[in-house]
């Protein structure tokens, strides 16, 4: 069994938190894999911080809102690419540097964020991340559609 069919699982169990925060850590994953060029092009602002923010914060959302429900194989690679991305040097993350994604400490997490990508699934789940998103989104803030009546 994949870690899509966890996924889907979730969300047929009405574990909307859970599969928010996994929708969330895949556009993380998908920056973390780039190369340091795409990953320059993709950060308008401070790299360090932008790149702290949107992609690693939510490695440790996912970890948190998951944790040992998700299968052990990708529960040990989030927390290991965690460990690694909390392991970057200062130079690495040096403020308003932005050519900090070209520092040898990087290689390590894409190759891990490129890993994790397959392990979840990602081809699988990335043509229904945005619908899963919003969808879950709605459940979770009581925004959902009004079902017809039945007569």
């Amino acid at each position: 069994m994949g870690f899509a069919t966890t996924l889907w699982e979730w969300y047929g169990q009405g574990e909307f938190k859970r599969v928010i925060a996994v929708c969330e850590a895949f556009p993380a994953l998908e920056f973390l894999a780039m190369s340091a060029d795409e990953q320059r092009e993709a950060i308008p602002d401070c790299p360090a911080c932008e790149a702290w923010s949107m992609t690693m914060l939510p490695l440790n959302e996912t970890l948190a809102a998951c944790g040992n429900a998700m299968p052990s194989e990708v529960r040990r690679g989030l927390q290991n690419l965690w460990q690694l991305c909390n392991g970057l040097s200062e130079e690495a993350v040096r403020c308003g540097d932005r050519l900090i994604f070209d520092h040898q400490d990087w290689q390590p997490i894409r190759d891990s964020a490129t890993d994790l990508l397959g392990l979840m699934g990602h081809l699988e789940i990335g043509p229904f991340l945005n619908d899963l998103t919003v969808d879950c989104q709605n459940e979770v803030n009581g925004y959902v559609a009004a079902k017809p009546e039945r007569s």
